[in-house]
């Protein structure tokens, strides 16, 4: 776990890293299916793809549900993933595009966040994860609440990545193929 302190923002700039089992394409494959990320993303309610540009690069609409009396935020996302050396290491980052989108009543839009996973080929069926989070959550939040909040998610998310990846392992295929061939 790594955290720095930014200027004028609540939120430090946050990173966790951790090992999971299971194939690499996978993982990025559980990453960019929107759809689901409501099963495994820390208090994800909603997720729904807008556009597609091809196998790589997508925006996206989410919801993330905040306790009480905390509202709701929603967020705009272009998701893009990216080699960083060919079949070794790989990376998804997730960068707000508030405007895209009209704002929804009741929701807090997340003004800014650039997101991302590192994904690194570690051995045979290992991947070395690093989850990266720069966010401000928009609007007024007691400034504890949003740092724990944070911080428990980043490693919440690497377990339930992992978790992911191993209940779905016969899910995937068609995905997996156009991951090899986008990025061979």
């Amino acid at each position: 776990m790594w955290s720095r302190d930014g200027l004028d923002r609540m939120l430090p700039e946050l990173r966790a890293q951790g090992k999971i089992y299971g194939e690499l394409f996978h993982a990025m494959a559980v990453i960019l299916d929107n759809e689901r990320s409501p099963e495994w993303v820390p208090n994800c309610t909603e997720s729904r793809e807008i556009k597609r540009l091809d196998a790589r690069t997508t925006w996206v609409y989410s919801v993330t549900d905040s306790p009480w009396p905390v509202s709701d935020r929603d967020t705009v996302v272009k998701v893009v993933a990216e080699e960083i050396e060919l079949d070794q290491q790989y990376r998804v980052v997730m960068q707000a595009q508030p405007d895209l989108l009209p704002l929804v009543e009741g929701r807090v839009r997340i003004p800014y966040s650039k997101i991302y996973f590192l994904l690194k080929r570690a051995g045979a069926n290992t991947i070395q994860i690093e989850y990266g989070l720069d966010v401000d959550p928009g609007g007024a939040l007691p400034k504890w609440m949003v740092r724990r909040t944070a911080r428990n998610t980043l490693i919440e998310t690497i377990i339930a990545l992992e978790t992911q990846v191993a209940q779905t392992r016969d899910q995937y295929q068609f995905e997996i193929k156009a991951l090899t061939e986008e990025f061979q």
